[in-house]
């Protein structure tokens, strides 16, 4: 006898529990021998292995046995983002810092955001049951302006403002004037700018751009570690909010996942920020060089200035970027078809990883051109 069978027919119609689930989020990433992983912009340096290297063969199993001490890692990142440590709420990734806000006003019904975006704040939505309501890029440029948020927003109820500093699908970056403006207009509405700076590491003198939203009442900033510190798989990042609003995310326990072996990662790095600084300025000068070699290699690819840790071309059309995408995936290196995107007709994003690999990506493309044009 199957559990259908002990289900009347109208218990089947109004029981929430048995719909079907359209199985959106399930996690399916596989690791491949030999693959080198541009698509998802990971910190790809050896130098960050080293530093994770020596944390982990230093971790102490006991450890392990306890919960973890928060204290001095939130100390380090007091210091670091020039905040109190009551400002600061650590959580096991970024995910579930942007899904505590949502959790925590669950009187506000509306995102707002530039499209495209993170493609977590769709299961955001879903979760906390909030409409996003979404802000295309300018059509002619294919640029973003916060000055459009500002207008979306002004037409409805409060909501929460989401910004991407750099943004993450095409390295644009707002000025600090730009991003000032927009938190006085959010606050003048009465709703929450969310600030996403998972890639300001790699834009020159990017904090600078952020520092006068530090402590705003009206203002979360959410950071992962997972780019600029290489712990993609340590799933750790912080929150930065006014200690008003912190208050509402630790309401809901967010540290509770937080594991000890992600904080003795995350505490080591902040210690050897040195090196990391290093690998930022690193990423910074070869961007510039990869976009210029691609452009080279492929006549018609045309990159956008980008802040991140990765670069976007403009391509030709649809099938151009499938091919060569597909081209690149075949020889071991993935990369991410942005193509049909807003503002993106037809667009190829690839991360800076370091020089060989760069050098590797331009000779594919260089020889899947050849081919084309043959």
């Amino acid at each position: 006898m199957t559990d259908e069978t002990l289900v009347t027919a109208r218990e089947r119609a109004l029981s929430p529990f048995l719909r079907e689930s359209p199985g959106r989020f399930r996690n399916r990433r596989a690791r491949v021998p030999d693959e080198i992983n541009l698509k998802s912009c990971g910190l790809l340096d050896g130098r960050a292995a080293a530093v994770h290297r020596a944390t982990l063969a230093e971790f102490d199993p006991q450890d392990v046995l306890t919960y973890p001490i928060l204290g001095p890692v939130y100390g380090l990142l007091a210091g670091g983002f020039g905040v109190d440590v009551d400002s600061l709420v650590l959580t096991a990734g970024s995910d579930p810092g942007l899904n505590l806000l949502t959790r925590a006003f669950p009187e506000v019904s509306r995102i707002v955001l530039h499209q495209p975006n993170f493609d977590g704040w769709t299961k955001f939505a879903a979760i906390s049951g909030c409409v996003l309501d979404p802000v295309a890029p300018d059509p002619g440029t294919g640029l973003f302006d916060l000055r459009d948020l500002a207008r979306r927003l002004s037409a409805g109820a409060p909501a929460f403002v989401v910004v991407t500093v750099p943004h993450s699908f095409t390295g644009q970056v707002h000025e600090a004037r730009e991003l000032a403006e927009l938190a006085d207009a959010v606050a003048e509405h009465g709703s929450l700018l969310v600030v996403d700076t998972a890639y300001l590491a790699f834009t020159e003198g990017g904090e600078e751009l952020v520092r006068g939203l530090a402590g705003l009442r009206h203002v979360v900033r959410v950071n992962t570690f997972s780019k600029c510190y290489g712990l993609s798989g340590a799933r750790i990042a912080v929150t930065v909010a006014h200690p008003a609003v912190a208050r509402h995310l630790f309401d809901l326990d967010p540290e509770g996942p937080v594991s000890a072996l992600a904080v003795a990662l995350l505490r080591r790095s902040l210690e050897e920020r040195a090196v990391f600084a290093e690998i930022w300025a690193d990423v910074r000068r070869l961007r510039g060089r990869f976009a210029a070699d691609v452009e080279r290699a492929v006549p018609g690819w045309r990159s956008r200035p980008s802040g991140g840790n990765f670069v976007t071309w403009d391509v030709p059309d649809r099938d151009a970027a499938r091919a060569a995408s597909r081209y690149l995936l075949d020889r071991g290196i993935v990369v991410r078809d942005l193509s049909g995107a807003p503002g993106l007709p037809a667009a190829v994003r690839i991360a800076v990883a370091n020089e060989p690999v760069a050098r590797r990506v331009v000779a594919a493309l260089g020889d899947w051109h050849r081919g084309e044009a043959a």
